[in-house]
C-alpha cells in the first residue's frame, strides 16, 4: 500500500486590491447620485494605497498651507482610530445627515 499525502487543492483568492475598490465604490455612490463628502483611511490602508496605486493614488494638496491629500477628486484623511477605509458621503439618509460605507476585503466565505 503506497503512502500519498492528503492535501486537497486549495484555489488562490482572486488578488483584492484597495486601489480599484475604493474607486469603484466612489464611482457607484457618486453614480446613485449621492455627494461624496471624504473618505477615512487607517494608516494601513494609506499605506496600501500608495503601494498599489505609487504616488498618484495619493496626492498632497497643490497649496502648501493646506495640509490636504486627495484620492482622485475626494479628500482622503488619515484615520488613527478606524480600521479600513470609509467613504463618508450626504444623501443618502432622507434628513440629510452625513453616512458612510466601508470599503474593505471581502469576508472568507
Amino acid at each position: 500500500m503506497a503512502n500519498h499525502s492528503q492535501q486537497r487543492a486549495v484555489a488562490p483568492e482572486p488578488s483584492w486590491r484597495l486601489t480599484d475598490a475604493l474607486g469603484a465604490k466612489l464611482a457607484e455612490l457618486t453614480g446613485l447620485g449621492f455627494e461624496v463628502l471624504w473618505i477615512e483611511a487607517s494608516m494601513a490602508d494609506l499605506t496600501r494605497l500608495v503601494q498599489e496605486g505609487g504616488e498618484a493614488a495619493i496626492r498632497l494638496d497643490p497649496d502648501p498651507s493646506l495640509d490636504r491629500a486627495w484620492f482622485g477628486a475626494a479628500e482622503i484623511r488619515h484615520a488613527a482610530a478606524r480600521e479600513n477605509t470609509w467613504v463618508f458621503l450626504r444623501g443618502e439618509v432622507a434628513s440629510g445627515e452625513v453616512s458612510a460605507h466601508v470599503v474593505a476585503p471581502p469576508n472568507p466565505a
